[in-house]
């Protein structure tokens, strides 16, 4: 059956993943610093065989899971103004169907141990006890670029795995299907923080 209305933009520039967008203003990002003021990082971990641990030279960096109870009516408007502005990006590039959004993850990067993340894909393969998995991820800029130097996201896009590069600015996301390939480059001068995300939905 053809479709007779659609009320969903489709890009028209031709392009696999967005160029980052700026979705937030500085009123927001003091939220997020406000709340981190409170809060512990944590040495950032891979999953291997399902395993727990700290692999340096695949992953170096600290993190927060933004999940804490006690600061739900501060987490919550961050959430909505991110996601909202997110599932617009998914519905006008990709459209997958969303239901919800794990845990924003903020995480720093700083040049005294040359932090970074290698090559890796945000989904994994199905387990007997998931009926979600991953379907969009995005990086949000908490710090303006030229505060840092490395710390560039590289995704491998079209079928020769071309390398596209982006350096986030402070306010700006990325987002991407979360089955792509990408890493963070070692960030050899300053300091680098973000927020990452994911949206979840039904396995297909």
């Amino acid at each position: 059956m053809s479709m007779f209305y659609t009320d969903i933009k489709p890009p028209d520039d031709g392009k696999m993943v967005p160029d980052p967008k700026k979705i937030v203003d500085d009123t927001f990002i003091k939220k997020v610093e406000s709340y981190m003021k409170w809060q512990k990082v944590e040495d950032a971990i891979i999953y291997d065989d399902d395993k727990e641990c700290e692999v340096p030279d695949v992953r170096r960096s600290r993190i927060h899971w933004m999940d804490n109870p006690e600061f739900e009516r501060v987490l919550v408007p961050i959430y909505k103004e991110v996601a909202t502005k997110v599932r617009e990006i998914n519905d006008m590039y990709w459209g997958y169907a969303i239901n919800g959004w794990q845990p924003f993850q903020y995480t720093e990067y700083d040049e005294s141990y040359k932090g970074h993340y290698d090559w890796h894909m945000d989904t994994t393969p199905k387990r007997s006890f998931e009926d979600q998995a991953r379907k969009i991820s995005f990086s949000l800029g908490l710090n303006d670029a030229d505060e840092y130097e490395g710390g560039e996201l590289e995704l491998k896009l079209g079928t020769y795995d071309r390398e596209n590069v982006y350096k986030l600015s402070k306010g700006e996301v990325l987002v991407f299907p979360s089955h792509i390939l990408h890493k963070v480059t070692p960030v050899t001068k300053g300091f680098r923080k973000v927020i990452v995300g994911w949206g979840i939905g039904h396995r297909i």
